[in-house]
């Protein structure tokens, strides 16, 4: 499988090469329906080749999604529930599971709904236990630590990803109903309490015991600690003792001048800069109509700083030219760089 990105007038693809293309139910299944929660596809021919365009526009990948923010306990119930109605629809439309691709530069989303829509390519069989335990892995690195409720999920996701049958539907359900229980216990406890001596109601929530699932109250003590502490040891917060290793400061190393003064300069001193106008998702937050939610990056590899359009809307331009979707280039001093209609020149 061959991977590549196409930009087609107002339309951005994510482009899947077969190199020996046989027809088959999977294939014409995809091609001739518009599946719920799928990436909508369509294909060309080249002799033997098949190249299989899937529509991209205005989505952005969960890698990239997760480069500049953390994961919270809605964005992951959503992006659970997402990946669980695509097995469904599998089921509805007799199509094999084990040909979603379930790598995070294969899942799209909306960056503010948390929308799913997942890449199913009819050639490309992986085991379904291996690939939600690559994601689950992935996901551990990527939540909000001080969210409990998604770090106890995103633990939960794991755990399930290592059995030998895991099931999202059935963690989704023991998790809701998690909830629901809590949220009586929490009513009851409320109901039969008094007032103590100065007016205030004291309430007790149930711990977390060591095979239950978690509530979203923020309870976040005892037995949950123990549990991360054992099976995480690396996210034991050690913030009251001990000395911490700090790394070594970089000087920023690449200034760009804005020409227009409704927008702010840019000063890029780390190894990736990402810019757009979804304000927790970026480094360069630029407040205009035009700009996409993430829209692009600059990275520095070695001595050497690069800018890549990162499948935005109005496009990124280098020197007057547009960059194709995904596509790198080299800046150098002088050069002009334009995010949509926004103009910067490389000041180095």
């Amino acid at each position: 499988m061959e991977v590549s990105y196409r930009r087609e007038l107002d339309h951005n693809y994510l482009v899947l090469e077969e190199k020996e293309f046989q027809e088959n139910y999977q294939v014409n299944m995809l091609l001739k329906n518009r599946i719920p929660g799928f990436l909508e596809c369509r294909m060309t021919r080249v002799d033997k080749k098949a190249f299989f365009y899937y529509e991209i526009t205005s989505r952005q990948n969960l890698r990239l999604v997760l480069e500049r923010k953390r994961l919270s306990l809605t964005e992951m119930i959503r992006l659970l529930e997402g990946l669980e109605q695509a097995a469904q629809t599998c089921e509805e439309y007799l199509l094999d599971g084990e040909r979603i691709l379930l790598q995070p530069d294969f899942i799209y989303l909306d960056p503010d709904e948390w929308k799913i829509w997942v890449c199913f390519y009819p050639f490309e069989k992986q085991e379904l236990g291996s690939q939600l335990l690559g994601l689950a892995e992935y996901l551990l690195d990527h939540l909000d630590r001080q969210d409990s409720g998604a770090v106890t999920l995103g633990y939960e996701f794991y755990r399930m990803a290592g059995e030998e049958n895991p099931s999202i539907r059935k963690l989704l359900e023991e998790w809701g109903n998690a909830e629901a229980g809590s949220a009586r216990s929490v009513s009851a406890e409320a109901a039969g309490n008094q007032e103590n001596e100065e007016g205030k109601l004291v309430f007790s929530y149930e711990k977390f015991g060591a095979d239950g699932m978690a509530d979203s109250s923020g309870a976040w003590e005892g037995a949950r600690e123990n549990r991360l502490a054992e099976n995480f040891p690396e996210w034991v917060d050690a913030s009251s003792g001990g000395t911490a290793c700090l790394a070594g400061v970089r000087e920023p190393g690449l200034f760009l001048r804005s020409e227009s003064a409704a927008y702010p300069d840019l000063r890029v001193g780390k190894e990736s800069f990402m810019i757009g106008k979804k304000k927790d998702a970026v480094d360069g937050w630029l407040k205009a109509r035009g700009i996409s939610r993430i829209h692009a990056k600059i990275s520095r590899e070695e001595d050497c700083y690069y800018l890549t359009d990162l499948n935005s809307t109005n496009g990124t331009f280098l020197n007057g030219g547009r960059l194709g979707v995904n596509e790198k280039a080299r800046l150098r001093p002088g050069d002009s760089v334009g995010f949509a209609d926004i103009r910067y020149v490389v000041e180095g």
